[in-house]
């Protein structure tokens, strides 16, 4: 029984604190992605840039530049608020670390980084240099709400499988488990580091690993203390 539970703990390790961290970071570089090319689709450019604007940002890894950013306002911000883990409460706590980080200072730096690497004539990245406020202010902050707005519902939706897995635990519904046991996996991958969800949705994973093992839904009072520590 220990060796099956230690395998399982095993196969979740990339929901732990370094795993879920990246997703903090891969979002919001997406977010800085998508706020370069909206906000530069609303600018006004002379006749023929708009393309070549768009070709020349789409050669930069324009994700890969907001991630660094990212990455490095949530390490600032851990410090500023004495965090020594980034593990978090709620998707809030998130955010307020990597705003306390200087997340917008970073990303303007960025997206200079971004201009200068760009290939197109210098009226383009003048008028773009100019406009960085449309980017980063407007456009900017809508796509880290919708970011936000994401992982409350990739919370929630773990809450709800969650749930509907101890009830068909409890029914010995097998076939529920296995449908909800995929979806279930697939969010916690996407999830940002949020304790109180990595730690109930690995429980209830381990305990389906221990299911599949045993061939039962029932547990032993030893298997649901050592479920719960290698959550």
């Amino acid at each position: 029984m220990a060796g099956t539970l230690d395998l399982s703990l095993n196969n979740f390790k990339n929901n732990s604190l370094e795993g879920n961290s990246k997703n903090i970071i891969n979002s919001i570089g997406e977010a800085f992605k998508n706020a370069v090319n909206k906000g530069t689709e609303k600018m006004s450019f002379p006749d023929g840039l708009e393309k070549t604007v768009k070709e020349a940002f789409d050669k930069i890894d324009l994700k890969e530049i907001g991630g660094k950013a990212a990455e490095s306002a949530l390490k600032t911000g851990m410090q500023a608020l004495g965090l020594k883990s980034s593990m978090f409460s709620n998707v809030k706590g998130v955010f307020k670390a990597v705003q306390e980080g200087d997340l917008k200072g970073g990303l303007s730096s960025g997206l200079n980084v971004a201009i200068d690497l760009a290939k197109m004539p210098k009226v383009a990245k003048t008028i773009i240099k100019q406009g960085k406020d449309l980017i980063l202010q407007q456009t900017l902050g809508d796509e880290l709400k919708n970011v936000m707005k994401a992982q409350q519902n990739t919370v929630s939706r773990i809450n709800k499988k969650c749930g509907q897995m101890e009830e068909a635990f409890k029914n010995n519904d097998t076939k529920t488990l296995d449908r909800v046991y995929k979806s279930l996996k697939t969010d916690m991958e996407k999830v940002m580091p949020i304790q109180n969800v990595l730690n109930k949705g690995n429980e209830i994973m381990n305990r389906y690993e221990l299911y599949k093992s045993k061939g039962t839904t029932e547990l032993t009072n030893v298997e649901q203390e050592l479920i719960k520590k290698l959550a």
